[in-house]
């Protein structure tokens, strides 16, 4: 099993209260504050009250941790709802909660703060990269697509390719509010804002995607 997968599982079943995830929420809380590059296993070991050793027993790396931290982000933002339990019949509703949902996780305060972390230092450690998107967007994209091949067999859209089409709504939902709050120029805690950009999505989506009558 890949090493960030395996720690992605385990930050998800971890029991409340555990020295693991004691150590997830200390790791959280240093790369958060301190980027990724300047943060050591050391300092989670002292802000989690435990040792260098037990850290290591349950994140065999500082990337696998990182990835860790990741995932723990996106099931407490983004895995909180079931896309299982959601209508494929009623699409507009159930989209518009998909993309709601989506926007609240990626602006989020510790979103905001991980994807700062790493465009500003993916190029000093390119295995971030690939610990980022496994972590988070390739298991967002993964439930999205799953939800529009429901909703494409129940007829209620016309989606060939879901993969493409959840990159579609993803990047449609994300639009630039994202990008301006990564710089700034934006306050993305705004509700009205941010309703009207998921139905906005939505509309755009199924204008492509809605079955012809």
């Amino acid at each position: 099993m890949h090493p960030i997968m395996s720690a992605m599982q385990r930050a998800g079943r971890e029991e409340p209260g555990g020295k693991a995830e004691a150590i997830l929420a200390a790791a959280e809380r240093a790369f958060l504050a301190g980027g990724f590059g300047a943060v050591t296993m050391d300092r989670i070991a002292r802000e989690a009250a435990a040792s260098k050793a037990t850290v290591y027993a349950h994140y065999t790396s500082k990337e696998e941790l990182f990835g860790a931290v990741v995932a723990h982000v996106s099931a407490r933002r983004f895995g909180g709802f079931s896309a299982e339990a959601l209508d494929p019949r009623d699409i507009e509703a159930s989209l518009t909660t998909i993309a709601a949902r989506f926007l609240d996780l990626v602006l989020s305060p510790e979103a905001i703060a991980l994807n700062r972390i790493i465009i500003g230092e993916v190029t000093r450690f390119p295995v971030l990269g690939e610990v980022f998107w496994a972590a988070g967007p390739e298991r967002t994209r993964a439930q999205i697509e799953a939800f529009l091949r429901r909703a494409t067999a129940s007829g209620a859209l016309a989606v060939s390719d879901a993969r493409l089409a959840a990159e579609q709504f993803v990047a449609l939902a994300r639009g630039e509010i994202h990008l301006r709050s990564l710089l700034r120029l934006e306050n993305p805690g705004d509700p009205a804002a941010l309703c009207g950009a998921a139905a906005s999505a939505v509309a755009t989506f199924l204008r492509a995607f809605r079955p012809a009558s």
